[in-house]
């Protein structure tokens, strides 16, 4: 014990509580940027599924009006996402007996919905790219003669 007081620690040594209290931040920051980059990539590619599901069922939606030959209503093209486009292509079925280019009952119509997402992540669009294109058809015959797409 020293004379002074009740203290007793050697002569010379610092009082730290834990002398590695900072490698437990380093190593928190060395882990977090890879738990965010996978954290947002779940996220990203859960928006890029929605899309591609939305654009699916917009197809199906928009290649059935057309099959009947009515005008698609504004729910087909409002539930799509902002950009997306859909066109229509006709084919002559070759064993109904019309020319080439003459649609009627039977022949098929195609709907194809395209839509750009865009990847607004900046590390996950260097990963993938700044966009991905996604497309979806759905093909039904006709069932009046077309009029309106054909």
């Amino acid at each position: 014990m020293r004379a002074g007081g009740a203290d007793s620690r050697p002569a010379g040594r610092t009082s730290r509580a834990n002398p590695e209290q900072g490698q437990s931040l380093v190593e928190f920051t060395l882990v977090l940027v890879p738990l965010l980059l996978i954290l947002f990539g779940i996220i990203e590619f859960g928006i890029v599924m929605f899309n591609k599901t939305t654009d699916v069922h917009a197809a199906r939606e928009a290649v059935r009006y057309a099959a009947v030959n009515q005008a698609l209503p504004a729910t087909v093209t409002a539930d799509m996402p902002s950009g997306a486009k859909v066109t229509f292509k006709c084919t002559t079925d070759p064993n109904s007996g019309n020319a080439q280019g003459q649609y009627n009952v039977g022949d098929e119509i195609t709907a194809t919905v395209s839509y750009s997402q865009p990847i607004d992540i900046p590390l996950i669009s260097n990963i993938v790219g700044t966009s991905i294109n996604l497309s979806s058809n759905a093909t039904l015959p006709l069932e009046t003669a077309p009029t309106k797409y054909c």
